[in-house]
C-alpha cells in the first residue's frame, strides 16, 4: 500500500511539472499553441518600432513646414522702402540696368512686368551638327573667361566674353531724361582672334532704348 500510494502521489506531481513547462513555452509549442508571451512581446516591439519611425517622419515634415512658413512670413515691422521705390519717378537712374541673372548680357527694368533685352549668338562651322546657341550661362559650354571690365552700377559698363576663337565686347550707356528712366544704348563688338587670311574683322551690333511711350 505504501508503494502504491507513492505511485499515485507521483502522477499529480508529473502533471504539475507538465503544466509548468507548458506555461513557460516548452513542449507545448510543438502543436502551435505555445509561445504566447514571446509572440506578444515581439508584436509589441514591432509596433514600437513602427510608431517611432512614423513619429520621426512626421516630425521632419512638421519641421520642414514650419521652416517654409517662417521663411515666407513677412515681418511685422513697416517696410524699409515704399512700394514704388523702384519706379522711374522715384529712382530714374536705377530703373534700367543689367539686372538679368544667368545670361551673358541682358538688361531689364525694375518693374513687376519688365521689358527684357538680351544677347544671343552662335558660331557656324566650328563644330559638326547644329550650332550651339549662346544665351544663358551654362557650365561646360566652353565659354570663358567672361566678366565686367568696368561697371558703375548706374550709367555705363563694359565686359569681355571669350567664346573659342571669338572675343565679344558688350558695352552700354545711359543718360537721364524723360519719364521712363532715361535713354540707354548698348553695343556688341565681335572680333575673331584667328582667321585664315590673318586679318581679323569686326562685327558690331547695337541696340537703342525703347520709345518714351513704353508702359514699363
Amino acid at each position: 500500500m505504501a508503494r502504491g500510494e507513492r505511485r499515485r502521489r507521483a502522477v499529480p506531481a508529473e502533471g504539475v511539472r507538465t503544466v509548468e513547462r507548458t506555461a513557460r513555452g516548452g513542449p507545448g509549442r510543438r502543436d502551435g499553441r505555445g509561445g504566447g508571451p514571446r509572440s506578444t512581446a515581439g508584436g509589441v516591439a514591432l509596433a514600437v518600432v513602427v510608431l517611432s519611425l512614423t513619429l520621426g517622419m512626421s516630425g521632419r515634415w512638421v519641421l520642414a513646414w514650419h521652416r517654409a512658413r517662417r521663411a515666407v512670413t513677412l515681418h511685422s515691422a513697416p517696410p524699409v522702402l515704399p512700394a514704388d521705390s523702384s519706379s522711374p519717378a522715384v529712382a530714374p537712374d536705377l530703373f534700367w540696368g543689367t539686372y538679368r541673372p544667368h545670361v551673358y548680357f541682358g538688361m531689364k527694368t525694375r518693374s513687376p512686368k519688365p521689358l527684357l533685352t538680351g544677347l544671343m549668338w552662335a558660331q557656324q562651322g566650328t563644330t559638326p551638327g547644329t550650332p550651339k546657341l549662346r544665351h544663358t550661362c551654362e557650365q561646360g559650354d566652353g565659354v570663358g573667361p567672361y566678366g565686367w571690365e568696368f561697371h558703375d552700377g548706374l550709367s555705363f559698363g563694359r565686359q569681355h566674353i571669350q567664346d573659342g576663337a571669338l572675343k565679344l565686347t558688350t558695352e552700354f550707356v545711359k543718360r537721364p531724361g524723360g519719364q521712363h528712366g532715361g535713354d540707354w544704348s548698348w553695343r556688341v563688338t565681335v572680333e575673331p582672334q584667328v582667321r585664315a587670311s590673318g586679318h581679323p574683322f569686326l562685327t558690331t551690333m547695337s541696340s537703342g532704348p525703347p520709345t518714351q511711350d513704353c508702359p514699363c
